[in-house]
């Protein structure tokens, strides 16, 4: 017996020992009294019966390990007890506990085995304590083969059904921990695909925004590459920020931190664009140096964050797109700012990439959307009108779409998305609102509602 085996097992050392020893004073003490409340021609128990006992109750100490041979050594002794002419006593508890360790522990068959083996000895002693003449009378031999099945076969049967019972319990939570980290890796999923998606789309038609203008219009290029550039920062923002609260084992439903919520990256504000211009934004500040950005996001590991996606972000969503020349309108009513964590990362989530859908997809002359709160549900709708109008080809969906119907879904709302009558593609989702869950998003910088 090696260190690692006693440290593994010394709990249920203890644990048997002080069962043991629990049983053998219950014998020792209350053996000299069995006789009193049975037929005066029982044997009173000497020597030889005290031997017995202790061997009984020393069989607990190894029932863990060796149940069915403790079963058999068990039922064997209390069959000789009952021979030798001995009362009826507390002994057959032992023999019920171990029953029970077999049948919980063992195959079927064995478990049947076992059973079958301490009825037969247990019977066996019944029958020779009557034929001796200890037991009198045929009430006396029917109460003890009664006992034989009761002792015998109801602790084995009870124990398969614990048994049992137990394994069901542990396939149950192991399919449940299987479908949590599904459903975890299908969220991380939807995460990364939203986040790359939108700031891939806006970097390639930047980045050909920038070659198309650099040497005739230097500085509009400077502009496109300074969009790349942020927007690369967000995406990373946002993905260590997801990254973040998987590690964490946090949720997404969760309140945000009383904390102030650290400053984003400088973004290009909303402005009115032409079509097929993209307006002239603010004179961008200067770059952020390596070593200093790195020394920031080296701060923000440690720091616990919240999602920082919600409605609150949309005027900068709006500016991503407004600079690849698509025109968007976008207005909102009803208290935006209270909606539930989850609900409003999955309201952002949906215009972000009915917008990444326009961009990738869609030869647009404006984009429109609505957000309307009201006290049980939230309601999107982003549309976009073709340019020239119904010369936009239908477009099949992909796994964006799919996703954004998963997110509705699992808030227990619903999404549509498919072809307008007049040309473009409209996107609408209605999302209930729990307010049982925390508040949760940015930190906006206007009211409710209105026009943004």
């Amino acid at each position: 017996m090696d260190g690692t085996w006693l440290q593994r097992n010394l709990r249920f050392l203890v644990k048997d020992v002080l069962v043991t020893a629990a049983f053998t004073a219950l014998f020792f003490l209350s053996a000299p009294k069995w006789g009193e409340a049975q037929v005066p021609s029982y044997r009173a128990v000497d020597a030889t019966g005290y031997a017995l006992l202790a061997a009984i109750a020393a069989g607990m100490l190894v029932r863990r390990w060796l149940p069915l041979y403790v079963l058999g050594a068990q039922s064997l002794l209390v069959g000789a007890i009952l021979g030798a002419g001995y009362p009826h006593g507390p002994y057959l508890l032992a023999v019920a506990v171990t029953g029970l360790t077999v049948g919980r522990t063992s195959q079927r068959r064995v478990a049947a085995s076992g059973a079958a083996c301490a009825t037969v000895l247990i019977a066996a002693g019944e029958l020779a304590s009557f034929f001796r003449g200890y037991a009198r009378g045929g009430w006396d031999l029917s109460v003890g083969l009664g006992a034989a099945l009761l002792f015998g076969v109801v602790p084995v049967v009870g124990g398969a059904l614990i048994g049992e019972h137990r394994a069901w319990r542990a396939k149950a939570e192991e399919e449940t921990t299987r479908r949590r980290v599904d459903d975890e890796r299908l969220r991380m999923a939807r995460e990364v695909h939203d986040v790359v998606g939108h700031s891939l789309s806006i970097i390639s038609l930047q980045a050909g925004v920038a070659l198309h203008v650099l040497d005739r219009r230097p500085e509009q290029a400077q502009i496109s590459l300074e969009a790349i550039r942020r927007t690369a920062i967000d995406a990373l923002d946002e993905l260590r920020a997801t990254l973040a609260l998987t590690r964490a084992g946090q949720s997404m439903r969760r309140s945000v931190s009383p904390e102030p919520v650290p400053p984003e990256p400088a973004r290009l504000e909303p402005a009115p664009a032409a079509p097929l211009s993209p307006p002239t934004p603010p004179v961008p500040p200067p770059p952020t140096a390596p070593a200093e950005r790195t020394a920031g996001w080296t701060a923000d590991r440690t720091v616990d964050r919240t999602p920082l996606t919600g409605l609150g972000r949309l005027p900068s969503l709006l500016a991503e797109v407004q600079l690849c020349g698509i025109p968007v309108e976008a207005v909102t009513s009803g208290p935006v700012d209270t909606l539930p964590a989850n609900v409003d990362l999955a309201a952002y989530r949906i215009v972000q990439e009915s917008l990444t859908n326009v961009l990738r997809h869609a030869a647009t002359s404006r984009v429109t959307i609505e957000v309307t709160v009201s006290a049980s549900a939230v309601s999107i709708a982003v549309a976009d009108a073709p340019d020239p109008p119904a010369a936009q080809p239908v477009v099949s969906p992909g796994h964006g779409l799919t996703g954004l119907r998963e997110r509705a879904e699992e808030l227990g709302g619903r999404l549509t998305a498919g072809p307008c009558a007049g040309g473009g593609w409209r996107v609408h989702a209605e999302l209930p609102i729990n307010r049982a869950q925390p508040v949760g998003g940015p930190s906006r910088g206007g009211g409710g509602g209105g026009k943004r």
